[in-house]
């Protein structure tokens, strides 16, 4: 009757027909057929009360036994529905256990003790399994059947052992006795039958479901005793997993995709200039295809979009520009600009003063240095009193050489207020001159001796609290015997600028856009040389600019002037005026002589003995009938009435020196002085420029030759 059940389940399930595969692209349309592999971890439980009537024992029975083994087989799977499936799976299933139990005896000689005997099973099945497997949301799975099979060569072995006392023995004079090893385990079922239920979770490895791991737990327990008439049950826990492959699976599906093309027209809309640039996007258009190729299957979305520029247009400006001559306080058109010019030889003078900046001891990149005395030559230098100045180490270094007995003493000093008590600062300023002299010159260290002042402070200092006179004290001064070391330099024959007409400009943009315009820039220009420029926001105003004199001297090559406005507008748009000055140059019939002399300390009025030697050096070289004029100047610090009054003092004082000295006849003007710059210098930035100004000027004019 067994048999028969069991053939009937396997009849049945084998007998179900698996559908057709279809050319699809989702498992989820066939009726999977899976063979699989499966491989689980037991736990065996024997339950009863038995004593195996080939070993019996005394008086107890075997109760409850156990083990843990491997079971493994093999499995056809089919679903019947995507929900329902059909397991047959064949198995090697261990039902091993180990039993053990305890009584109490009496030994010879009256001795109570207590053995132990103790059952080993060696028992397993190959079985056949068929099982009902249902799917429950997210693949977990219920299953549940009947099993049917044939226990393989089941044994057994049997002992008993004396536990106590522990110096005693049976009577075969051992501790065990009625040993079985191996013997046949006689009355179990030919057939044994049973239930199997459990769960699992299937774990789908590839998109197609052809391959499948899925973890299971089962309960197995037989319908009979494992061994007939007696009271022994059995029972399985087995958990593991089971590898299936589908063998109609669909192919696997092709990967999808996503590509999207954009198409783009423009329209573009003009606004008005000074409207703002934007870009506005248009509603897409979509069509989509679908690309199949034996690789993949594309989703294609072509987009078609038209967008809209709004471009402001470009704007139109006009720049217009005229030039007017202010004189006199009135206003004309400019016809043309007169320069006028004169021929001079003038005499430069040489302060002998090396000036430095605050706390330093090395020289100002003020003075010009060189590497060698090849690269200095006195034709080189421009006819101005700063740049004199500037050349004057190399002056110093020229003259020594081709004098070569002359000796300097360099006096290093400091600022009384801003470096007092700092002696070696003066002392290394003394030194920095000297080792220019040795080094780039080649004068012998011997004659130039460096050293400084008893309290290191100039003597005749400069005591205005101020950086102006403060720079005034941190200074080197050059004191020698030989006066033609300090003597001016060279008496130059040039043609100066000696007058500009008209003496300002205005430049006029009247007639320039002063819509859609940004900003403005006038450059004024004689050949490439740029006299001033200007600019700013917006359209400008009528510019008004005074000519200078080193703007005269500029515009003295005669070349035409030449005006620029430039006007930048929005969208960089950019426009120009040009207007064209002729310039005239008029060169008068007079002629000047100049000497131009460092005399004077801060306040004083007093001509020391090398600016007599030189006065007197100059005025052998005036012509008889001359006019000479002596200017006074001083460096416009502090107050202007005591300025204007030292610098006539000043002239008067150079005056006495040429009535005493002058032997021909000529036409002596000593009451000039000067509310300006002296010539030459342009500012009271530096202290040589204010050291320059404390100066007179001697002027000789005569009939050009």
């Amino acid at each position: 009757m067994k048999h028969g059940i069991f053939l009937m389940m396997l009849a049945f399930v084998c007998g179900i027909p698996v559908r057709a595969q279809q050319d699809t692209l989702f498992p989820e349309d066939v009726w999977l057929t899976q063979i699989g592999l499966s491989l689980y971890g037991s736990s065996i439980t024997h339950a009863g009360a038995f004593t195996l009537p080939q070993a019996p024992t005394c008086c107890t029975a075997y109760g409850q036994g156990g083990s843990i083994g491997l079971a493994y087989g093999l499995s056809i799977r089919q679903e019947i529905t995507k929900h329902v499936r059909l397991v047959v799976r064949g198995m090697l299933v261990p039902w091993s256990a180990s039993f053990s139990t305890t009584e109490n005896l009496l030994l010879s000689g009256q001795v109570n003790g207590t053995s132990r005997h103790e059952l080993d099973v060696s028992l397993s099945a190959l079985t056949g399994e068929a099982l009902v497997d249902i799917r429950l949301p997210g693949n977990v799975r219920v299953m549940g059947g009947v099993w049917a099979g044939q226990y393989t060569d089941p044994t057994f072995s049997q002992r008993e052992v004396l536990v106590t006392p522990s110096g005693g023995t049976f009577e075969n004079l051992r501790r065990v006795r009625g040993e079985t090893s191996n013997a046949a385990l006689v009355g179990t079922p030919s057939m044994p039958l049973g239930l199997s239920i459990g769960g699992g979770w299937d774990w789908h490895l590839t998109e197609n479901h052809s391959w499948t791991v899925t973890p299971e737990v089962l309960f197995m327990r037989p319908f009979d005793a494992v061994v007939e008439g007696l009271d022994w049950n059995v029972s399985q826990l087995r958990a593991g997993v089971t590898l299936t492959y589908a063998l109609n699976a669909p192919k696997p599906p092709l990967p999808v995709l996503f590509r999207r093309e954009l198409t783009v027209d423009t329209v573009v809309v003009t606004l008005a200039a000074d409207a703002s640039e934007r870009y506005s996007e248009g509603p897409e258009r979509v069509k989509t295809d679908t690309i199949r190729t034996s690789d993949d299957i594309t989703i294609l979305d072509r987009v078609a979009r038209t967008d809209t520029v709004f471009t402001p247009e470009r704007p139109s400006i006009t720049a217009a520009i005229s030039v007017k001559a202010i004189e006199d306080g009135k206003t004309s058109d400019v016809f043309g600009i007169r320069v006028s010019t004169q021929f001079v030889t003038e005499a430069l003078p040489v302060l002998p003063v090396v000036f430095f900046d605050g706390r330093a001891a090395q020289l100002s990149s003020r003075y010009r240095r060189i590497s060698g005395p090849a690269e200095f030559s006195f034709d080189r230098i421009p006819p101005r009193t700063t740049d004199v100045h500037r050349e004057v180490m190399n002056i110093l270094g020229q003259r020594l050489r081709t004098r070569a007995t002359s000796r300097i003493r360099l006096v290093g000093t400091i600022d009384p207020t801003t470096e007092a008590g700092e002696c070696d600062l003066a002392r290394r300023r003394a030194e920095a001159v000297r080792d220019y002299l040795v080094n780039t010159w080649g004068i012998d260290a011997s004659r130039v001796e460096a050293t400084t002042t008893t309290t290191c402070v100039p003597e005749r200092v400069t005591r205005q609290q101020s950086e102006d006179g403060y720079s005034e004290n941190r200074r080197v001064e050059i004191v020698t015997d030989d006066l033609e070391l300090l003597a001016p330099v060279g008496r130059k024959r040039f043609n100066e600028t000696r007058g500009i007409t008209p003496p300002r400009l205005q430049f006029d943009p009247s007639g320039s856009s002063r819509r859609f315009v940004e900003g403005w820039r006038l450059a004024v220009r004689t050949g490439t040389t740029e006299l001033f420029a200007d600019s700013g926001a917006g359209t400008p105003s009528s510019i008004v600019r005074e000519l200078s004199a080193v703007q005269a001297e500029q515009m003295a090559s005669g070349i035409p002037v030449s005006v620029e406005l430039t006007l930048f507008g929005i969208r960089g748009v950019t426009e120009r005026a040009v207007a064209t000055i002729p310039v005239n140059k008029d060169t008068v019939a007079t002629e000047y002589e100049r000497l131009t002399l460092t005399l004077f300390d801060v306040a004083s009025d007093k001509v020391g003995p090398v600016a007599e030697a030189q006065i007197r050096s100059f005025v052998n070289t005036v012509p008889a009938g001359s006019t000479v004029r002596v200017r006074g100047f001083a460096d416009l610090l502090g107050n202007a009435k005591f300025n204007q009054e030292l610098s006539l003092k000043r002239a008067n004082a150079v005056c006495s020196v040429l009535k005493n000295t002058m032997q021909r006849r000529v036409t002596l003007r000593c009451d000039e002085v000067s509310a300006g710059y002296p010539p030459g210098i342009e500012s009271y930035t530096t202290p040589e420029e204010r050291f320059l100004s404390r100066t007179v000027q001697i002027e000789v004019q005569r009939a050009r030759p």
